[in-house]
């Protein structure tokens, strides 16, 4: 009933817009995170298919997830523990430690994913859209309240939906009566605090149906993850890679 769809194509066409960027420096993709929720081996699949030369983890697991599907590219491991060189070595990593000479890199780190404050000017495209179904439709009185605690109750009349996402999901218990979601074409605020499986929106006087798609985030004409990250005060990169690694994914 919630989702994080990955684009695979905007990773491939934000991998060649940063080679084009970065110049005659190799570009050095960050994977690190799985991905950055993004998932590991499809992210580093499609930078590769893009251009990029290099891959960044920053842990032998994440590293070793990539040798077993089958990826042979250099990839370059940074803050791992002493104690785990000879791992690393073992997988054919170089490590980012003091003494040790690299080649210079292009890194724009979550540029790959269509993130962060160069996204506009270096010509990225959001990567991952999040996306719950509502579950229940319900009205609602004056001075009725929502969810634990009734920290919203309403001012009047007003319809709610609930949607199947909360923060068992990743979603971020701090959103609850500060950010929104898209639903029916207008941003909802969700109502009250976020549950474990649950949040609700109010949708004053507009009306919803069960199955209906409430958009938290996603690419052009739709919320933007920046949007959401700065409703709850929050940076890009931990959105994404929260929800990434917590909600089933989907690839197109």
């Amino acid at each position: 009933m919630c989702v994080a769809n990955i684009n695979m194509g905007a990773m491939r066409d934000n991998a060649r817009a940063l080679v084009a960027t970065g110049g005659d420096l190799p570009l050095l993709a960050d994977v690190s995170a799985d991905g950055h929720g993004h998932g590991a081996v499809q992210a580093a699949t499609a930078a590769l298919e893009g251009g990029a030369s290099w891959l960044s983890v920053s842990s032998v697991a994440d590293a070793a997830t990539l040798r077993h599907a089958g990826i042979r590219a250099p990839i370059l491991a940074s803050f791992l523990a002493a104690d785990q060189a000879q791992d690393a070595a073992s997988w054919g990593l170089a490590v980012r430690v003091p003494g040790v000479e690299l080649p210079r890199f292009f890194e724009p780190g979550i540029a790959l994913y269509g993130l962060g404050s160069d996204s506009i000017r270096w010509g990225v495209s959001p990567a991952m859209r999040v996306s719950a179904r509502v579950v229940m439709t319900k009205a609602i009185g004056p001075g009725d309240g929502v969810s634990y605690g009734y920290t919203f109750r309403a001012a009047s009349a007003t319809n709610l939906a609930m949607v199947a996402i909360g923060y068992a999901d990743g979603l971020d218990r701090s959103a609850g009566n500060v950010a929104s979601m898209l639903l029916g074409g207008t941003q909802r605020t969700i109502a009250g605090r976020v549950a474990m499986n649950a949040a609700v929106l109010d949708l004053g006087e507009d009306q919803s149906s069960v199955g209906e798609e409430a958009v938290l985030f996603g690419g052009a004409g739709e919320p933007s993850v920046r949007s959401w990250a700065s409703a709850i005060g929050i940076s890009e990169d931990e959105v994404v890679t929260v929800f990434g690694r917590s909600l089933a994914r989907s690839y197109r």
